[in-house]
């Protein structure tokens, strides 16, 4: 397999990466992350590469990893094994280099930036750190090399938690990303079309696109953006996304937190603070979308014409955030989720763009699958109490979740 031909399909089926390539639109360095850490770095939030070596093996394992101060206290941190030669060619390379390209892209491995990286010092220690190419292995991702990668992870925090780990070589660098140059993208669907910029000041309603762009293929025919109904003060939003099915229906209410129109970082607890109280605004306004469509409210779509679909199903409706932050107390939430579906008679899951990206994924282009991930996702959220679920296939058809 080709290299761009690999990181391509790894792009599409990674939740968040980092990669290194010489072939990939030229010596550069491609990033994957939620959207909203896309716009941090934009916004100079700042970051550091990552190198590590195993030598305890009889084949060194390079592993890299990127941490993105999107936040000061909590930053991400994106790790990986490399077990290709031309990822760790690529990787010096790019050391040797005074600065490379950047490719950065959103959850749905959708580009949405490039741009440049520099160094800020010296990276020859990393170089002979990293040694000589034949040296490193190469190979497929053993039990081995995932308890190496688990290693890595632990030796850059130790508060974190694996099976056994331990400390390998370890070396860390400072770099600038710059002269961002935003995509502009359209994408046209059979009902509607929609253009995406990362930079658009309207945050929610870019967020709001890109949910909507994640399942127009599995509702060709029944997915609307902001449909209307009629009311005595003119014409009024349903909800952000329906679309529906035979069998199911799906509501969905995007909320986005703002980054680009922040005058100053916000502390964890008001990113919380605000965060929870779009969600309780979401909450309500799927309630009132139900209550509209239970009492026969006409919809219509944004040509005016008529929105028709089985009504007697109970709903799936979905509060979709760009990050759903898992710091701070959600018990409140949490309750008030369980309240709203016995109440209105609802399927009702809180999550992130990043999770529903897998949900999506996963689906393999089947509809009924995206019915039943959801169900199951709302089952697991009563037996845990726990809004904090993340997605785990454990083969082809049937998920798992952890918590954080």
């Amino acid at each position: 397999m080709q290299e761009t031909e690999r990181i391509s399909k790894e792009l599409l089926g990674e939740e968040c990466f980092i990669w290194f390539s010489e072939q990939f639109n030229g010596l550069s360095i491609l990033i994957k992350a939620p959207i909203n850490t896309c716009k941090s770095l934009i916004k100079e939030c700042g970051a550091e590469l990552i190198i590590g070596k195993d030598n305890t093996l009889v084949r060194p394992i390079i592993h890299t990893g990127i941490r993105i101060f999107d936040d000061k206290v909590n930053p991400l941190l994106l790790t990986g094994a490399h077990r290709f030669q031309v990822e760790n060619k690529a990787l010096l390379k790019v050391l040797k280099s005074e600065s490379c390209l950047v490719g950065l892209y959103n959850e749905l491995g959708v580009l949405v930036a490039r741009g440049q990286v520099a160094f800020n010092s010296n990276t020859r220690n990393i170089i002979d750190m990293i040694g000589s190419l034949d040296n490193l292995y190469f190979g497929n991702f053993t039990s081995e090399v995932n308890n190496s990668l688990d290693s890595f992870d632990y030796t850059i925090d130790n508060t974190r938690q694996f099976k056994n780990p331990y400390l390998i070589d370890l070396m860390t660098i400072g770099c600038q990303f710059k002269d961002w140059k935003y995509v502009d993208a359209h994408f046209i669907g059979l009902m509607e079309q929609t253009q995406i910029r990362i930079d658009d000041i309207e945050e929610g309603a870019t967020l709001e696109k890109y949910v909507w762009l994640s399942i127009e293929s599995l509702f060709p025919f029944s997915i609307y953006l902001n449909p209307k109904f009629k009311n005595s003060k003119g014409d009024k939003e349903l909800t952000d996304i329906l679309a529906f099915y035979d069998l199911g229906v799906f509501l969905i209410e995007t909320k986005g937190l703002s980054i680009f129109s922040q005058t100053k970082e916000k502390s964890m607890d008001k990113k919380v603070a605000t965060l929870q109280k779009h969600i309780k605004k979401a909450i309500k306004q799927l309630i009132g979308a139900t209550e509209n469509i239970q009492r026969g409210t006409e919809f219509f779509n944004s040509k005016g014409e008529k929105i028709v679909f089985k009504r007697n199903i109970i709903p799936h409706c979905i509060v979709l955030v760009s990050e759903l932050l898992p710091f701070g107390d959600w018990k409140s939430i949490q309750k008030e989720i369980l309240i709203a579906m016995i109440d209105a008679k609802i399927y009702l899951n809180v999550l992130d763009f990043r999770e529903f990206a897998t949900l999506v994924k996963n689906t393999k282009g089947k509809k009924e699958f995206l019915d039943y991930y959801l169900m199951q996702r709302t089952e697991k959220f009563v037996e845990h109490d726990n809004v904090h679920l993340r997605t785990l296939m454990t083969d082809g058809k049937n998920i798992s979740y952890e918590k954080p």
